[in-house]
């Protein structure tokens, strides 16, 4: 027709919430992995509102872990999703950030002081949960994908068997969440921890550590037990590769356990 059509697509994001920093740890700046924890609570809206002005405190939305936190960057329209750490009963807003050298929103929460504020809103992922019925539940991930598992983990009141194979670079520098992971080791909300540090003296990764528990992980399967995977893609395929060999004895395949929800992957 002649004309010149220019497309520009701006997405409208519905019930933002301002959430301001309370807390961050950092982590793994040594081993060129700088990896942050960020805690947010409810921040008072300004202007403020009639609520606000009578002491209402503001709330935090309703949120599960595993579900995904929308942040959008000062210098962006475009929202950045991050797997969430805990959930709203938790009275915090956590998520797990590692800094790209060439990524807006990372380096944008990263940059991130104590009092500072953001906007964000929630989008459920109830497709990536635990099920507590299952006999066992293993929870496989790298680096940041610690993040819901964490969640899941920390929030494991009935002490459901819980068993996390995570991995990290080195674990003078990067082992996340190392104190709290030992702490639900002794108050058996977490069952059993593995952990694979690439640039340690053992140098593997968490694949290898479910290969050499490939028996272990076998029976846990063989008994029901629900797989919970999170990471990038790479480890993910990996992962995946490995439970294949390890059922592999048990007449299934990775999609049999798909099918049946016991294998869930969270990746990116």
């Amino acid at each position: 027709m002649g004309l010149n059509i220019e497309l520009i697509y701006r997405p409208v994001y519905s019930n933002t919430k301002l959430l301001q920093l309370a807390d961050r740890v950092d982590y793994g700046v040594e081993v060129n992995a700088p990896t942050t924890v960020l805690r947010f609570i409810p921040a008072i809206e300004k202007p403020a509102t009639f609520f606000n002005k009578i002491g209402r405190k503001p709330r935090l939305p309703q949120f599960s872990a595993g579900d995904l936190i929308g942040i959008l960057p000062t210098e962006s329209d475009s929202a950045r999703f991050y797997s969430l750490a805990s959930a709203s009963t938790n009275r915090q807003l956590e998520i797990c950030v590692h800094q790209h050298s060439q990524g807006l929103c990372s380096s944008y929460l990263h940059k991130l002081q104590v009092g500072d504020c953001i906007k964000g809103f929630i989008r459920q992922n109830p497709a990536f949960r635990p099920r507590l019925e299952q006999s066992s539940i293993l929870l496989i991930g790298a680096g940041t994908g610690i993040a819901p598992l964490i969640g899941f983990i920390r929030n494991n009141h009935s002490r459901h068997p819980m068993r996390l194979y995570w991995g990290g670079r080195d674990p003078r520098s990067d082992f996340l969440y190392q104190a709290e992971l030992e702490q639900y080791l002794q108050d058996k909300r977490l069952t059993q921890l593995v952990t694979a540090f690439s640039r340690s003296e053992e140098r593997c990764y968490v694949q290898d550590k479910v290969l050499a528990d490939a028996p272990k992980i076998q029976a846990l399967i063989g008994d029901g037990a629900q797989i919970l995977v999170c990471g990038g893609h790479a480890m993910s395929k990996s992962v995946g590769s490995a439970i294949t060999h390890v059922i592999s004895p048990l007449q299934m395949t990775l999609q049999d356990l798909q099918a049946q929800g016991r294998y869930l992957e969270d990746v990116y």
